[in-house]
């Protein structure tokens, strides 16, 4: 049986190159730039106020200037200030020519055409410079960067409207069960509501990735090789349960039939032990336990770094917050590695800053309050079980 290295490994050489395409702006937050994007203009365009206020021209020791005029936002003065004179600016505006400073409208008495100023203003003083950030031509953002709400400001401030990146993959996502019912259906005995089909679209949408919702299929061999086939027209195929050895339990099969190379099938770890990794042209099917918290370790642990690659973001193993354990670990040894669920709590004076993390209760793969209330996961190696008090590395849950 593969570790779970072994097996992360396998699916991180298994997962092809992302791919490129053209996005608009509008659609591209949380994608990663293709391409490194240029300035297409000078960032400021012009000279332009920081403040409402006034614009004067400061070749004359003068304290009084005369007005002769307005700049607003879109609708710059024409003419070229003198010296002596002003022109009422507001924020945003050209700086008229022959203007070398703005006076806050608070700093300024107005009478009759005229404004009078008690301290004579520094040159240069609330002007924004033309280039001041960039010029045309410069690199605004570079390959690699993700497309956060003021990187996707910024290229349109530089107008641009769309930016070539690497495209966001489909998720199909299909549950198996003869049991199953969806949500607000009515129950008949021996049935469930259907979870795991919610928690792998949220999972998918909060990477970045769009989720495509299969439905639910029964445990019958032709139906269930007809939806996969359905599903293997997205990036990545999530199948929900139907991988361990029941007598319905048809996913492997299907999945060859349906031409599916199998690359892995089984990993030593919990939960998620049989989980199920193949490949078909540029799609990765994985086959994951029915449990819920199963379906989400394995998530995390396994499908997460694929989707990273696919969209071109660097992964890293999220097990780096250093905690200290507080309670002990009841892990079983028939699997070398545990995916723990924790509490966390701050640290005490003299702790280093660090907080303390209590292993919750209710460890089973079936038990989905403790999955919605952690604070975090702890992952241990049967071979090296920390004891209490013993600094561990855990990985926090999102707020």
């Amino acid at each position: 049986m593969l570790t779970y290295e072994e097996a992360l490994a396998l699916v991180q050489a298994q997962t092809p190159r992302p791919q490129v395409a053209k996005c608009p702006l509008a659609e591209a937050q949380g994608l990663v730039l293709a391409r490194s994007v240029a300035a297409r203009c000078d960032l400021p365009r012009f000279d332009h106020s920081a403040v409402d206020g006034y614009a004067v021209s400061l070749t004359l020791l003068a304290n009084t200037f005369k007005l002769v005029g307005t700049s607003e936002a879109g609708r710059p003065f024409r003419g070229r200030i003198k010296s002596g004179e002003a022109v009422r600016i507001l924020t945003g505006a050209a700086i008229p020519r022959g203007a070398d400073a703005v006076i806050m409208q608070e700093q300024v008495t107005r009478e009759d055409g005229h404004i009078s100023v008690s301290q004579r203003p520094a040159l240069g003083q609330h002007i924004r410079r033309r280039r001041e950030e960039m010029q045309r031509g410069d690199v605004a953002l570079p390959v690699g960067a993700a497309l956060h709400p003021s990187g996707i400001g910024l290229l349109a401030a530089l107008g641009h409207h769309e930016a070539m990146v690497y495209r966001r993959p489909t998720v199909g996502i299909l549950t198996t069960g003869d049991e199953l019912k969806a949500p607000g259906s009515r129950l008949a005995a021996g049935e469930i509501y259907e979870s795991n089909g919610a928690l792998l679209a949220a999972l998918v949408r909060q990477n970045g990735a769009e989720a495509r919702r299969l439905g639910i299929v029964i445990d019958k061999p032709a139906p269930l090789a007809a939806a996969i086939r359905r599903g293997m027209t997205s990036a990545l195929l999530l199948i929900s349960g139907g991988v361990s050895v029941g007598d319905r339990d048809y996913v492997r099969a299907a999945c060859a039939a349906c031409g599916v190379r199998e690359i892995f099938w089984r990993v030593n770890i919990k939960p998620g032990m049989p989980l199920f990794f193949g490949k078909r042209g540029r799609t990765l099917i994985f086959g994951l336990p029915g449990n819920p918290v199963s379906v989400f370790a394995t998530f995390e642990a396994f499908v997460k770094p694929a989707l990273h690659h696919l969209m071109g973001m660097a992964w890293r193993d999220e097990y780096d917050t250093p905690a200290i354990l507080d309670g002990a670990l009841h892990v079983s040894t028939n699997r070398r590695t545990h995916f723990v669920r924790v509490s966390c709590q701050t640290g005490q004076t003299g702790d280093r800053g660090l907080i303390h993390v209590r292993p919750m209760g209710g460890q089973g793969s079936h038990h989905l309050r403790s999955l919605a209330t952690a604070d975090g996961w702890l992952r241990v190696n049967s071979d090296a079980i920390p004891q209490v008090g013993d600094l561990v590395q855990i990985k926090r849950v999102p707020a």
